[in-house]
């Protein structure tokens, strides 16, 4: 899995991993965060999202994403 640089205020990095359906987000400032149950097509409009760190908030937190964190 190949991570990508974001230019967000609060994350860093994002990745997918396609295989286990998990997002990989890592924060400048909280650490590596890792999102399960995640379709492709949630995962696309992450990555294109105007603001990642947004996203984040509005889909996987406010919609009670399992995650943990590295």
């Amino acid at each position: 899995m190949d991570m990508i640089y974001v230019d967000s205020s609060t994350v860093d990095q994002i990745g997918y991993d396609d295989e286990a359906r998990e997002v990989h987000v890592i924060f400048k400032n909280s650490g590596h965060y890792i999102y399960s149950d995640v379709s492709e097509e949630v995962w696309a409009q992450f990555r294109d999202a105007p603001s990642q760190g947004k996203f984040v908030n509005e889909e996987f937190k406010a919609k009670g994403y399992a995650f943990r964190k590295e």
